[in-house]
C-alpha cells in the first residue's frame, strides 16, 4: 500500500521519504496558502524532496477551464497528478486528461457511482473520503471495499487510493480491504511513525546487556 503525504510542510516530507514510506504529495488550496507561497515556488521546494508525484487540483468547476488548467500544470512538470473532482463537468475533464495523457486523481468521491464514472473516464486514481463515507454510512469500510471490486472489473483499473484518513487505525481498515494507497497528515503519520513504549523499552535493556559485554572489534 503507498502512502501519501497530504502537507506542505517541507521537513516531514524529507522526513517520509527518508524512511522509505512516501509515495507521493498531496496538495490543495489551503496547504499552499498556509505555506505563505506562490504554488510554483512550493512545488519546486516539494520535489526534490522526494522522487514521486504531487497531486495539485484544479480550481475552475467547468469543464473547460479545467482542461486548460490540468494541461498547464502537467506543463510545468510531468510529475504533477491532477486533482479532479468527481463532478459531471469533472468526468469531462478527467476524460479529456486521458485523451491527453495527463494523469488524474478523480477527488471528492463519496459513492460507487463516482467510481464506475471515474474508471470509465479513465482516471489514474480514485480517491474517496475513507472517514466521511465511514461516518455517513454504519457499512462504510463495506462501500469502500465495494468501490474495489468495481474498479477490478475495468481492463486497466484506477488505483484506490483512500483520503480524509482521521487515525492510524483508519490506515490499518484501509490496508486490511487492500487500498491501493492512503493519504495521511501529519497528525496520523506521527501516530504511524512514533516510537512504540515497549520498543524503547527493549532498547535501554539492550544498550544495558552490551555495557556488560566485552569489548567488540565491530563499531557495535
Amino acid at each position: 500500500m503507498d502512502f501519501w503525504l497530504e502537507t506542505g510542510d517541507l521537513p516531514l516530507i524529507e522526513k517520509a521519504n527518508a524512511m522509505g514510506l512516501l509515495f507521493g504529495v498531496m496538495t490543495h488550496p489551503k496547504i499552499v496558502a498556509d505555506s505563505g507561497k506562490e504554488l510554483e515556488t512550493l512545488l519546486e521546494e516539494i520535489f526534490p524532496l522526494q522522487s514521486g508525484p504531487v497531486v495539485v487540483p484544479v480550481t475552475a468547476h467547468d469543464a473547460a477551464t479545467m482542461m486548460k488548467q490540468a494541461e498547464a500544470l502537467f506543463g510545468f512538470s510531468d510529475r504533477i497528478i491532477i486533482g479532479i473532482p468527481a463532478t459531471s463537468e469533472g468526468m469531462k475533464a478527467v476524460y479529456h486528461c486521458t485523451q491527453k495523457k495527463i494523469p488524474t486523481m478523480v477527488t471528492s468521491v463519496f459513492d460507487q457511482n463516482h467510481v464506475l464514472l471515474a474508471a470509465s473516464a479513465g482516471a489514474s486514481y480514485i480517491a474517496p473520503c475513507f472517514s466521511h463515507i465511514c461516518a455517513d454510512d454504519m457499512n462504510g469500510i463495506d462501500s469502500v471495499r465495494l468501490m474495489l471490486r468495481l474498479m477490478a472489473c475495468y481492463p486497466k483499473p484506477a488505483k484506490l487510493v483512500a483520503t480524509s484518513l482521521l487515525t492510524q487505525e483508519q490506515v490499518r481498515e484501509c490496508a486490511e480491504i487492500g487500498a491501493h494507497g492512503v493519504v495521511v497528515g501529519a497528525k496520523v503519520f506521527k501516530e504511524l511513525t512514533e516510537d512504540h513504549p515497549l520498543t524503547v523499552q527493549n532498547m535501554q535493556h539492550s544498550v544495558k546487556d552490551w555495557a556488560g559485554a566485552k569489548k567488540r572489534r565491530l563499531p557495535l
